[in-house]
C-alpha cells in the first residue's frame, strides 16, 4: 500500500465505517436486551426516579466504555484484515 500525504486511504475508513456500524449494532442489542428482562419491567418501573436515573447513567457510562474499546479493536481488526 502506498502512504498517501493527503487525505485518508480508503482502507481506514472502511474500517471505522465497518466498527461503527459493529459498535451501533451493539448499543441497540444490549439496550433491547435489557429492556426485555423480566427485572426491568416488573422492579424496574416502581423505583423511585433518582435511583432510576443514577441505574441508567451508570449503564449508560458501562457502555460508553465498552463501546470505546469494542469500536478501536474492532477498527484494528478491520483493518488488519483490508490491509493483508
Amino acid at each position: 500500500m502506498i502512504i498517501a500525504l493527503h487525505g485518508m486511504p480508503s482502507e481506514i475508513i472502511f474500517s471505522i465505517f465497518g466498527s461503527s456500524i459493529s459498535v451501533i449494532v451493539y448499543l441497540i442489542w444490549v439496550h433491547y436486551s435489557v429492556y426485555k428482562t423480566k427485572y426491568y419491567n416488573d422492579e424496574f418501573k416502581y423505583f423511585a426516579i433518582e435511583k432510576k436515573l443514577i441505574l441508567y447513567i451508570g449503564f449508560l457510562l458501562g457502555n460508553l466504555g465498552v463501546s470505546f474499546v469494542l469500536f478501536w479493536l474492532l477498527t484494528f481488526i478491520f483493518a488488519s484484515l483490508i490491509f493483508v
